[in-house]
């Protein structure tokens, strides 16, 4: 990555100018990076917390100085996808973005934004915690896709900061937890966040465990946070007749998942998907994230100005960084 000197964006009617305090660097971003498929140059940073540095015309409710976390996609809420709970499919949520990324000392958020993206944060919450208002509320969408009972299992699969996330928040429900990860560092990040069972994604022994674990069943719910042929084998020989798998984290060039459906029909298996949040996840995770249970910049482990922002991407496509930010103006 490179730096190149843009003219600061000007707030026109309804808009926002925010001087970025931080920007994390997400998993998205490094798809983005690093495939072949996505057309470069492209510019970056969607995960944002900043400052008022500006107001347009006709903002009410926003001061300068004031603290924000912004989110970058919009919904038009009267298409036909919005009308169906498919926010993320809407071609205005797709165009829509902050210019020009995260990944720069200022951002503006457009009308569009302020209405629903801009949330305020409250005095006592840190940026570190407030950074992951975004990907918190991805998280929340997704598992309002799933129902899980009393006594269930989820397996997490891939204990990175998103595989922490959906452990965060499946931990205050009274179902039972497993993660898988190849990484010891990781599985005892997994235990931490609530993780019964802390496995290591190579051992043969894993479907032993998880039948014990569950009654002879297998699992009710396998979360994929990393998402490719072998994972998504793997859950299946995990999971119970009639479970889960929701998949979250994917990447263009995969190889293409090869079962029989066969098996999919004769065991009832349903898989779904999730991708991004819509603006009312957002202020879910905001609320969640001011529980003390939901200190998040614990997973915090890299901050870095943004001269040295190439080196942050590094760090987390090499899985050297549980989460790492941005700090523009530093």
């Amino acid at each position: 990555m490179t730096l190149v000197d843009l003219p600061c964006p000007d707030a026109g009617a309804g808009d926002l100018l925010v001087r970025v305090s931080v920007c994390g660097v997400c998993g998205t971003d490094l798809l983005k990076l690093y495939s072949p498929a996505v057309a470069k140059p492209i510019q970056l940073g969607h995960e944002v917390v900043g400052v008022v540095a500006a107001a347009g015309a006709g903002v009410v409710g926003w001061d300068v100085g004031q603290r924000l976390a912004l989110a970058h996609h919009v919904p038009c809420y009267v298409c036909h996808y919005c009308r169906h709970g498919n926010y993320s499919m809407c071609a205005t949520f797709k165009a829509s973005n902050v210019r020009p990324g995260g990944f720069s000392e200022y951002v503006l958020a457009s009308a569009a934004h302020v209405a629903h993206t801009v949330l305020a944060l409250p005095d006592a919450m840190p940026d570190e915690r407030a950074v992951f208002v975004e990907p918190l509320a991805c998280c929340v969408r997704a598992l309002k896709r799933v129902a899980l009972l009393p006594g269930d299992t989820a397996l997490v699969v891939g204990a990175g900061a998103i595989g922490l996330l959906f452990l965060a928040l499946l931990r205050s429900q009274p179902i039972q937890l497993a993660a898988l990860d190849l990484r010891p560092d990781r599985l005892e990040q997994a235990r931490d966040w609530g993780a019964t069972l802390a496995l290591d994604a190579a051992d043969a022994a894993i479907p032993a465990q998880l039948l014990a674990a569950t009654g002879g069943r297998g699992v009710d719910l396998a979360v994929l946070t990393v998402a490719n042929a072998a994972t998504f084998a793997q859950a299946l020989g995990l999971l119970r007749d009639g479970g889960t798998i929701l998949i979250f984290g994917a990447k263009p060039g995969d190889l293409p998942i090869a079962t029989e459906l066969w098996e999919l029909y004769r065991r009832e298996i349903s898989v779904i998907s999730s991708y991004s949040a819509a603006p009312a996840d957002l202020h879910e995770s905001l609320e969640l994230l001011r529980r003390p249970d939901f200190a998040l910049e614990r997973l915090v482990t890299h901050q870095l100005p943004l001269d040295q922002i190439d080196e942050g991407m590094l760090l987390a496509r090499a899985q050297q960084a549980t989460k790492v930010l941005v700090r523009p103006n530093d």
